[in-house]
């Protein structure tokens, strides 16, 4: 299987101005023509908290109405939600019940450390102690 992944930009949903409103246009005929495409998988990222970026799921339904070519990555959480637990986190990445019943849902742990900090061991150890951590 031969696989190229293509970082588009986001919806522009919000824009006062009439340059802003012209790359808006571009931006969503862009992303629209890749989202159009049945062979395309969409992978549909959205900051947690960040209500600009909440449309990209809503516009990827109206070309994958079942969700079969669709991949909700919420990132994030932690950074927004301060009663994020280890016990809620599953109904957080759910999104309390607003995500359609149909979407596949998985969640996995990145490494991570505080920015500015070095890694504490190598990634190679970091990546296999977090992967331990995931069910």
């Amino acid at each position: 299987v031969d696989m190229q992944i293509v970082d588009l930009p986001g919806f522009r949903d919000f824009s006062l101005d009439g340059e802003g409103q012209a790359l808006a246009q571009r931006i969503e005929e862009l992303d629209l023509s890749f989202m159009q495409n049945k062979r395309n998988v969409m992978l549909v990222v959205e900051q947690a908290g960040d209500a600009a970026t909440m449309s990209s799921l809503q516009r990827a339904r109206e070309f994958d109405p079942e969700f079969k070519r669709t991949i909700l990555i919420r990132n994030k959480l932690d950074k927004y939600y301060g009663d994020l637990t280890p016990e809620n986190v599953v109904s957080w990445v759910d999104g309390h019940g607003d995500l359609p019943g149909n979407l596949v849902r998985f969640a996995l742990t990145l490494p991570h450390w505080t920015d500015g900090d070095l890694p504490p061991k190598p990634f190679r150890d970091i990546l296999e102690d977090v992967n331990n951590e995931d069910l």
